[in-house]
């Protein structure tokens, strides 16, 4: 019988936060390449002698890919840190659906935030939405698109990875406190 207090007792509780997270990581990108593999493929197929140029990122598009690629990492690793640490503290699937949905509606105010200020990012709204750790990915992902300068996306994730550790760190103490929290005695 495989119990917490066993993985517990033999690896940090942080370690086993981080592989989580980097776990999901993985599946979410192999998810994403490959329904991304099939909707490329399917429209390649379809366009015949169609041109995308008109549609080409301001960033030129393998600046835009590295950028976007960055700005999804970030973008994941931020809300699955706060899924992770809150999921840990429900000890049952109602609990976990309760608990989540404040993060789902944050997380969809979040990118909302981002779409309303991407046609015009060098309003006050789109600076916001640019700043605001949790909506800057979003943001700055729709940034990469109209070509910015570069200084925009380099200080945009030094802010980005700062929000990261100051996340992990948070989630991951959560996260501790939900798995010993459930290794007690149960009713």
């Amino acid at each position: 019988l495989f119990r917490s207090e066993i993985l517990a007792a033999a690896v940090p509780l942080e370690a086993v936060f981080l592989g989580k997270l980097v776990g999901m990581l993985g599946v979410a990108l192999l998810f994403t390449l490959f329904w991304g593999s099939v909707a490329g493929l399917s429209a390649s197929a379809g366009l015949g002698g169609l041109s995308l140029d008109a549609v080409a990122p301001g960033a030129g598009l393998a600046s835009f890919a590295a950028l976007f690629f960055g700005y999804f990492i970030m973008c994941f690793l931020l809300l699955g840190a706060v899924f992770l640490g809150v999921g840990a503290q429900a000890a049952t699937m109602r609990e976990i659906q309760m608990l989540s949905l404040p993060v789902t509606i944050f997380q969809v105010g979040m990118f909302a935030l981002a779409s309303s200020s991407a046609g015009r990012p060098d309003s006050t709204l789109g600076m916001a939405a640019a700043i605001f750790p949790f909506s800057s990915p979003f943001a700055m992902a729709g940034r990469a698109a109209i070509g910015v300068p570069a200084w925009q996306h380099i200080a945009a994730f030094a802010w980005q990875l700062l929000w990261l550790a100051a996340t992990i760190t948070v989630a991951a103490r959560l996260f501790r406190r939900g798995v010993l929290k459930s290794t007690g005695a149960r009713r």
